[in-house]
């Protein structure tokens, strides 16, 4: 029993640690990949539209076509039998068309899908960076909680002894559960950043995943040029060459439509075999009249397609020129704010030496509370800052296609 209740002892915090660990916003993005479920729709998404593309370039089957005639008169019988084949055979090369444009469309259906893993790895690195950031700041209620409730002790066995009026154990008291609300409703928004970071990095049977994010989060200056990240964003960008490819399949298409105004031509070959012993092969051929039906509601529908896809590409390209124009001026203007903030760096030994200061009799009640609230309203804002730099980083990490990380990687090696 004793060996028993000691294997449970050392196995209960080893379940605990393997349930709860730190991660790293690489190993973050790793587990994203590994598991998403979100990253899974992408991808069947491609599927399908590669199953459009496939279906779209199947050629038409042949036609099996057996038939038997049993006729009679009087006594005299007769039977005939036919066994024939039938494919249509397009003239103008349409399988040819439609095999290049369907490629195309798979290609696209590819590119497709890696732009919308980069968004989805984006959301994975705001979530975290977001996490970060709430835990930061949890701390920081935190250590403002502990110094006002050590101050509203003491106050407290002033007031015993009647050094402390019983207002300012009233305002310490208030403050107090100030803090506390305002460090409940952090608490929360940190549990469901948590929630939403371990749903996109794990699977749908890991529900109780557990983890912390890593302390460190440095900051360092953006070492490329506008111009530079434009026209890398414009050339690599997989989802502007998404568009390009449609457009050309679509293009395709519409060649395919156009040719269409002239039937298919449908040829037959058979056997018959006559009750008389005649027998022989049967060869035969059709064509549809184009009277009533030329095609032309296809044509103008795949021309339409074509045209609208062209006019948003034109769109997209102004669109991203746009993107990396205002992603980089939000990272130069943030990084300008936190470089800024260091100037006045702030420490939890200046919550320190303002309680004791009070304390002493160096502080008012006022400036206690003022330099309290400082310093949580200041080193919040300092870790905001941080945060909200990560999350420029990586929005103009996707904007271009990956070249700043790529390129910062690179420089550190």
């Amino acid at each position: 029993m004793w060996w028993i209740l000691s294997m449970v002892f050392l196995l209960i915090p080893l379940q605990v640690h393997a349930q709860s660990r730190t991660l790293s916003i690489e190993e973050a993005v790793a587990l994203f990949e590994q598991n998403s479920l979100q990253q899974e729709l992408a991808k069947l998404e491609e599927l399908r539209r590669q199953g459009e593309a496939q279906q779209y370039k199947a050629y038409a089957n042949p036609e099996v076509i057996i038939y038997s005639e049993q006729l009679n008169i009087g006594t005299l019988d007769y039977d005939e039998t036919t066994y024939q084949i039938s494919q249509p055979i397009e003239l103008l090369g349409q399988p040819f068309l439609r095999n290049k444009s369907a490629n195309k469309s798979s290609e696209a259906a590819r590119l497709a899908y890696q732009y919308d893993r980069s968004v989805l790895i984006q959301q994975v690195k705001n979530l975290y960076t977001e996490y970060w950031y709430l835990q930061r700041k949890l701390e920081v209620y935190g250590q403002a909680i502990d110094v006002i409730d050590q101050v509203l002790r003491s106050a407290k066995d002033r007031q015993i002894e009647g050094t402390t009026s019983g207002i300012q154990v009233q305002r310490f008291t208030v403050e107090k559960n100030r803090y506390l609300r305002m460090r409940n409703v952090v608490e929360l928004e940190m549990m469901q950043a948590q929630k939403q970071l371990a749903a996109m990095i794990t699977s749908s049977q890991e529900s109780d995943f557990e983890f912390e994010v890593e302390s460190p989060m440095p900051v360092e200056p953006l070492m490329e040029d506008e111009e530079m990240l434009r026209l890398y964003a414009l050339q690599h960008r997989v989802d502007l060459q998404a568009m390009e490819m449609q457009s050309e399949a679509l293009g395709l298409k519409y060649k395919v439509e156009k040719r269409e105004r002239l039937p298919d031509l449908n040829v037959s070959f058979g056997y018959k075999n006559q009750s008389d012993g005649s027998e022989g092969f049967v060869i035969g051929g059709g064509i549809k009249l184009p009277i009533f039906n030329r095609n032309s509601g296809n044509i103008t529908m795949a021309e339409a397609e074509q045209r609208t896809v062209e006019t948003s590409l034109h769109i997209q390209r102004r669109t991203i020129q746009n993107q990396v124009e205002i992603a980089y001026m939000r990272v130069q203007n943030l990084y300008a704010q936190w470089e800024d903030m260091q100037q006045n760096p702030l420490s939890s030994q200046m919550l320190e030496t303002a309680r004791a200061s009070y304390q002493e009799g160096q502080y008012s009640l006022v400036e206690l509370l003022d330099a309290t609230k400082a310093y949580v309203d200041g080193l919040s804002f300092h870790y905001r800052i941080t945060a909200d730099y990560h999350q420029a980083l990586f929005q103009l990490d996707t904007i271009t296609s990956g070249k700043i990380f790529s390129t910062q990687t690179n420089s550190e090696q």
